[in-house]
């Protein structure tokens, strides 16, 4: 399954590590990540053009093992995507040995 960061941009969900608020890495040692991210070629900003250098705008970092991802969507909406995902996969399972069941009895 997919997670949609924003811009067109996915990833899949199995290789999301973390995803964080953006504004713990605005300072300290979180900026020092993220300006290492930068330097290695590893971060990914996924704002439209026209506000990628709004701090304000920038609401969650996606750490994925081969990326970073800066996104204007909430990392609160992120993670219930992501978690939707897995509990509709959940619900899947669930459903279909009911229905197998069902067809028994009847």
């Amino acid at each position: 399954m997919f997670l949609h960061l924003g811009n067109g941009i996915s990833v899949r969900t199995k290789d999301v590590i973390a995803i964080h608020d953006y504004a713990l890495f605005q300072k300290g040692t979180g900026s020092e990540f993220l300006k290492h991210e930068q330097a290695a070629g590893r971060l990914e900003n996924t704002l439209p053009l026209e506000i990628r250098q709004d701090e304000e705008a920038k609401k969650s970092l996606i750490i994925t093992d081969k990326k970073t991802y800066l996104s204007a969507i909430s990392p609160w909406t992120l993670k219930r995507r992501s978690q939707m995902v897995y509990d509709t996969m959940d619900m899947e399972k669930d459903a279909a040995p009911l229905a197998v069941s069902e067809s028994f009895t009847e």
